[in-house]
């Protein structure tokens, strides 16, 4: 019985652990690379993130990466995809103070510019 107590209490500290490090903020440089991203929610998830030696060998075997721009509160302000060293595409957000995106401009390979623009009570421009 004592053994399966302990063995609770371990589980359970772990576990909180495991929570308080998936919520603290994560500090990101100002230009970062990626491997790819994760979901099409707006700003998109990086994932994978790389070197910039990385980067430029699967540039080298034609493969796409992605370049994100983090602004001073650590939010994604600009994604890139790179396809075979050159734009694929690109979005730029912007923010309201409260951190819900207000703002995103997306450029594709021909140049054609989309603006969306979300009003601050929007669910769907909340930055996690």
């Amino acid at each position: 019985m004592k053994t399966l107590i302990l063995l609770l209490i371990v589980l359970g500290a772990g576990f909180a652990g495991w929570i308080a490090w998936q919520r603290t903020p994560r500090t990101h440089d100002p230009v970062e690379y990626f491997s790819g991203w994760d979901g099409y929610g707006l700003p998109i998830r990086l994932t994978g993130r790389i070197t910039k030696e990385e980067a430029d060998a699967i540039a080298a075997r034609g493969n796409a990466y992605m370049i994100g721009y983090f602004d001073g509160d650590n939010r994604l302000v600009r994604e890139v995809k790179m396809l075979r060293g050159e734009v694929f595409f690109e979005h730029v957000y912007e923010y309201y103070p409260s951190g819900r995106l207000r703002r995103v401009k997306a450029t594709k390979p021909t140049g054609v510019e989309t603006v969306r623009e979300y009003r601050q009570s929007d669910r769907a421009g909340f930055f996690w």
